[in-house]
């Protein structure tokens, strides 16, 4: 019987106090033979030294990217891959003890994570699919949809059958939204909130406007010395300066529009220097914005409130009724 050989990826920025407890879970795992992490250019370089000294670990470093973006970053993870089967595991998940695929693995099968808490992103599946399947669209950058893009491809343009994995499975650490974009110049979790739901419009428009396929161009990096890589600007994927100026402002509209409950409308009449868009990776939020946050947007969302009250109350004596 031929050995099935398994690699996990995983990729990190800025993230080492994850990444230092979930290594060691993933150490214990003792159905792989490769642990690639990817540092993703955090500010602090991760250490070898802080890892679990199991030698299946490959620490590799990118350096000099600025923006955090999962589709690159696994991308160039998994291309590193030489084994069966590649698996995605982030920084804050583990493969539990209790998983063991290799009784039950079907070359003809991708194996997803499902339901929220991190684990929806997972995945366990042969190399040559991903890479049939033109692996994640690097155009997308933040957080956001890279995964469901991908599952969609799987699924409904190759055919791929898609198994979901119990949640037994696979161990996450739980952390707040914040934590995801503390890097976009948010520190509210109403903030933190609307930047992940902007960063997935971008990715969804992204997906429509520009779909992943396994001809479609991916970076090129040059290695340097202590398996570090540097990422060719010129090979790096791009949107077209219209496609980028009409995802802007969507992301915009979103950004502000959840942010601080505005209509559309109010946002495509306000000039961009009270309600800018995303500036490199930031959103400028001012003092006003706040100030509206805090005293304005809870009298606007009172109607809308006692609304949704009513409606639960209504909801509740239906049911009450119901079991009289």
């Amino acid at each position: 019987m031929v050995r099935t050989s398994i690699t996990i990826v995983t990729v990190c920025m800025n993230r080492e106090e994850h990444l230092a407890r979930t290594a060691f879970a993933v150490s214990k795992w003792p159905h792989h033979q490769v642990h690639v992490i990817v540092d993703w250019s955090s500010e602090a370089p991760l250490l070898r030294s802080n890892l679990p000294s199991d030698s299946r670990i490959r620490l590799v470093r990118v350096n000099r990217e600025q923006v955090w973006s999962p589709a690159l970053a696994y991308n160039f993870g998994i291309s590193l891959v030489t084994t069966d089967y590649v698996m995605r595991m982030d920084a804050d998940c583990w493969p539990e003890l209790c998983w063991e695929p290799l009784a039950e693995i079907d070359f003809d099968v991708a194996y997803v994570g499902k339901g929220g808490a991190g684990r929806y992103g997972q995945f366990l599946m042969p190399l040559v699919m991903f890479n049939r399947v033109g692996g994640f669209n690097e155009r997308m950058i933040g957080w956001g949809f890279e995964d469901k893009d991908l599952r969609f491809r799987l699924k409904y343009q190759f055919a791929i059958r898609l198994v979901e994995l119990c949640d037994e499975n696979i161990g996450v650490l739980e952390h707040s939204n914040l934590k995801r974009v503390s890097d976009q110049g948010v520190y509210t979790a109403q903030q933190s909130l609307a930047a992940l739901r902007a960063s997935r419009l971008r990715n969804q428009l992204i997906a429509a406007y520009c779909p992943q396929g396994s001809s479609s161009s991916k970076s090129i990096y040059v290695q340097g010395a202590n398996d570090s890589w540097t990422l060719q600007d010129h090979t790096r994927p791009v949107l077209s300066s219209s496609l980028k100026k009409k995802i802007d402002e969507a992301m915009r509209r979103c950004f502000w529009g959840s942010y601080l409950a505005l209509p559309d409308r109010v946002i495509e009449l306000l000039p961009p220097r009270i309600l800018p868009p995303q500036h490199g990776r930031l959103w400028r939020i001012a003092w006003w914005h706040r100030l509206y946050a805090l005293f304005i947007k809870p009298i606007a969302l009172f109607p809308a409130h006692c609304l949704s009250l009513l409606k639960g109350c209504a909801s509740w004596a239906r049911g009450d009724v119901l079991c009289k």
